[in-house]
């Protein structure tokens, strides 16, 4: 008796190749134009920047050396580097402040650090320091006044035993604060502020 695969076998491998040159065809694996070939080469989208950061710092020009915030705090358009043209230890400012009649006021007090921050504008960079150091940006707003100090005596110094400690600091480059010693002068001075409500 003569196997049915011997007959069945020619058959089966005839279908297969003709039907599976059909399935796996081009045309037949893929209806329409070939998403994968391109005949140009490809192009990236035009890199557009996203829109700059919007300040948090709204100041209004009182026309009288002082700008207002949106807390309701005034402040001087000079700071006392620029207005001196030197630095001042905690001590100095605090006298400073103390004698300080800008705009008419008599009022003026040594800032906090927080209030400090209140001003301290990260979408801004302006060279306005005292040695217009441009590797060193102050982020203060232009209408503060050019030749400024790098960094602000707080009014919130602490009591301590030791001997010339200590006070607060606010730093305008990197907006960061920092404790320095009571006699310390460098680079810093005081920006006087005081309350309008």
């Amino acid at each position: 008796m003569v196997s049915i695969k011997k007959y069945l076998y020619p058959i089966f491998c005839t279908w297969l190749a003709t039907m599976g040159g059909f399935l796996f065809s081009p045309s037949f694996m893929f209806a329409g134009p070939n998403p994968y070939i391109h005949d140009k080469p490809y192009e990236a989208p035009h890199y557009v920047p996203p829109p700059p950061p919007k300040s948090r710092v709204h100041l209004t020009d009182n026309k009288d050396g002082t700008l207002t915030d949106q807390q309701g705090l005034m402040w001087t358009q000079k700071d006392s580097y620029a207005d001196l043209g030197r630095c001042l230890n905690w001590y100095q400012s605090y006298e400073y402040v103390q004698a300080l009649e800008t705009g008419g006021y008599d009022d003026w007090r040594m800032p906090s650090t927080w209030e400090m921050y209140g001003i301290y504008d990260d979408t801004v960079e302006n060279v306005m320091a005292w040695d217009h150091d441009p590797e060193n940006p102050l982020h203060l707003d232009k209408r503060f006044a050019d030749g400024a100090a790098y960094w602000y005596w707080s009014g919130e110094k602490q009591d301590t035993d030791l001997t010339d400690c200590c006070a607060p600091t606010f730093y305008f480059v990197k907006g960061f604060s920092n404790v320095r010693r009571l006699s310390i002068c460098m680079n810093g001075g005081v920006r006087a502020v005081r309350n309008t409500r």
